[in-house]
This record gives C-alpha cells, structure tokens and sequence, in this order.
C-alpha cells in the first residue's frame, strides 16, 4: 500500500473482488467483510484515510450473490499540507467554460445570463462581452473521504485549503482565437516539467508592493529567501527577496516542486520585470542565451519553411520572435517532416534548459519540438 500511495502521489484505488486478469469474480458477504476489514487496518497502519467509492453486484458461477467493491486510500504526505493538481480548461469560444467552473466551483446553477462565472472574470470588458481574455484561477477541494468542501455557507479559500486533503486548481483559459497566445501561454508556463519558477503574473498590491505568480518547478522556495530574477534585456539577473508567499490566496511559509503560488517582493521594482523572467538561486550560476538548436517536427505551413523566416517560440513561459537561421542536413522543412534547427532570439536573451519542450507558430504555419542545446552566454548579478 506504501508503494502504490507513492506512485499515486498520496492516492490509490482498490478494486475488491477483481481478479489480476480483470475477471470479475466478486466476493461473498462475509469475504468482502473481511477484506475490507483488512484494507481498514492497513490503511490505519500508514496513517491513510479509506473511503467506499461503490459497490455492485456481478453475475458469476455461485449460489450466493457476490459483489465488487471500489475503495479509495488516500493520505497526504507529510510534507503537505493537501494533495495539488491543476487542470487546464480548454474548449472553443462561448462552449461554457467559465459557467461550468462556476457552477463546479461555487455548487449552485448558472441563472441563464452568466451569473456563475462573474467571478472568474477579471476585467470589466469580459463581464461585458461574457468572454474570457485573460488566465483565471478556482478551486475545489476534497475531504479525506473524496467530499467536495467548497459548497458550505461561508466558506472562503482559506477555509477550503484548512479543510480540504485534496485541491483541485483549474487553470481557465480563453477559447477566442484573438486570445490565442494567452491561452498558449498559460498551457506552457504551468506545465510541471520544467525546473524554475516561472514569473508570469505581475501585479501591485497596496501595502505588500510588487507581487509575482509562477509554479515553482524544482528544489524548495522559503519565506525570506533571498533570489535572483533575470534575465533583463541585458542578460543580468537582479537581486530580491522574497517577502512572503501564498497558496490559493492562503499564506505559507515553504514552497515546494510542483506548487504554484503568489510571491510579494516588496519594494522591487515592478518595471524592471516581464513575463518570461524567472526566479532562481544565485547559487545556480543561471546562464541564457540568443541561439538554441532544437529538434523540430513542422505540423503543417502552405508550401515549405527555410531559413530566415520569423515566428513566435513559446519555450514554457518564455514568449519571443525568433529567427529559425539554419536547417541541419536540409533547405527547406514541409509538412511533417523532422529536423534539427537553429533558432535566434531577436530582442533579448533568455533562460532556457535542454529537454524543454517548444511550439511555434507564424500565421497557419505551426510546429512542436524540445531544446537539444543551447549556445549560452556569461551572465552577471547587477545591484540596484
């Protein structure tokens, strides 16, 4: 049980009277009473709660009726305070997606003219046209026994996270082709692959100064700490601390791998930052670079790709132009085809790793790939 709670991150699910091959066999009465009773111990000996998630009846060769059972074990690690998973939101214009996260979210029915996702929207305009154009954030929280916590009276996202041992964060993304670069880049600046924290909100609260929301992709992030943030349009990285930290608008001292969270750095200047920055341990030595080479699948262009053209890269949340300067062992790239490129950044450098994954786009014209490798530049700590 140990192990499958690992490999489950904190979760596992029991089929009870299910053979190895799938064969539904069920369990007698008084067997399924035992079994349970022994999965109760187990569970108790691991500190993990257990819940019935249902119970039927099967056809199989026996006198007596026979049943499976599906059961949920769960235990938050110790390490957390609540199991963490984010889910992207996508889906066409208009097709309801802020009103189904309302409606998930906040438990009561849309009223027909938008009420359940006013408060997903973040701007008066796309109160007014009903559109998402920008990345919001809700939660849902779970109970030991797999109960959603959200639907009590009064209960504010501190209360979810106090009550909850699993929290469910959607990412709502925007469906009008207008926002498409919006939505590209929610999708590649909270995938959990990539060792960084991502700096991808910037905004000033009163009182607390300049605020930053990112995930954080490796390593542990505390209260206190003092980081470095960077790349600017020069290639330096600057120094900053972090004030104070908050998970779903509740305030925690430690940040770990895979969480995403708000971080306020005071007085920092919020003008010296930009999306696509990150913040990393000075100890890290962090490099960047203009060219990369990365291995390339061409999804689909009119005619055929050479070199010289310009497209958008997104590479996680960095977002920039860049000129695709050689072709290995080729001249051209049509639909379909593979090869390994080289790519130039045109406006600054940035911070990239090997292995990341990328996508880019030029009008109808759109590929995917990963970094291969990079050819990076000396950087520097400037102090303000």
């Amino acid at each position: 049980m140990k192990w499958r709670l690992q490999e489950g991150r904190g979760e596992a699910v029991y089929q009870i009277g299910v053979e190895d091959n799938g064969l539904l066999v069920g369990l007698s009465e008084e067997e399924m009473r035992a079994s349970l009773h022994t999965l109760h111990r187990m569970a108790e000996k691991v500190g993990a709660d257990i819940t019935v998630l249902r119970e039927r009846e099967v056809d199989y060769d026996s006198d007596s009726p026979r049943k499976i059972t599906e059961v949920l074990i769960r235990k938050v690690p110790d390490n957390q305070q609540f199991l963490d998973l984010r889910v992207a939101v996508l889906g066409n214009v208009d097709s309801g997606k802020s009103t189904l996260l309302g409606v998930l979210t906040q438990g009561e029915l849309d009223n027909g003219r938008g009420r359940a996702r006013l408060n997903l929207f973040r701007h008066l305009h796309e109160i007014q046209s009903g559109r998402t154009s920008s990345i919001s954030f809700e939660i849902l929280g779970f109970n030991s026994k797999g109960e959603v916590v959200n639907y009590s009276e009064s209960r504010t996202a501190e209360q979810i996270c106090e009550s909850a041992s699993k929290m469910i964060t959607f990412i709502d993304l925007a469906g009008h082709h207008k926002y498409l670069k919006t939505t590209i880049f929610g999708l590649t600046s909270y995938c959990p692959d990539f060792a960084m924290l991502v700096v991808d909100e910037i905004y000033t609260v009163p009182e607390v100064g300049t605020v930053v929301g990112g995930t954080l992709y490796s390593g542990v992030c505390k209260e206190g700490e003092r980081l470095v943030v960077g790349p600017t349009d020069s290639g330096s990285f600057l120094p900053l601390k972090v004030c104070s930290i908050q998970r779903n608008r509740s305030a925690c001292r430690v940040l770990r791998a895979g969480q995403a969270a708000t971080l306020a750095l005071g007085a920092f200047d919020r003008s010296l930052l930009r999306k696509g920055m990150v913040l990393v341990s000075p100890e890290m030595m962090p490099t960047v670079c203009w060219v990369f080479e990365a291995e390339i699948v061409l999804l689909f262009h009119a005619t055929s790709c050479r070199r010289g053209v310009q497209v958008t890269v997104h590479v996680g949340n960095v977002r920039q132009t860049a000129i695709l300067e050689h072709i290995h062992g080729k001249d051209e790239l049509r639909t379909g085809e593979k090869a390994v490129v080289r790519f130039r950044f045109i406006k600054h450098p940035e911070y990239l790793k090997p292995g990341t994954k990328l996508l880019f786009r030029e009008g109808v014209t759109k590929g995917i790939g990963h970094v291969c490798s990079l050819q990076v530049i000396a950087t520097e700590t400037t102090n303000l």
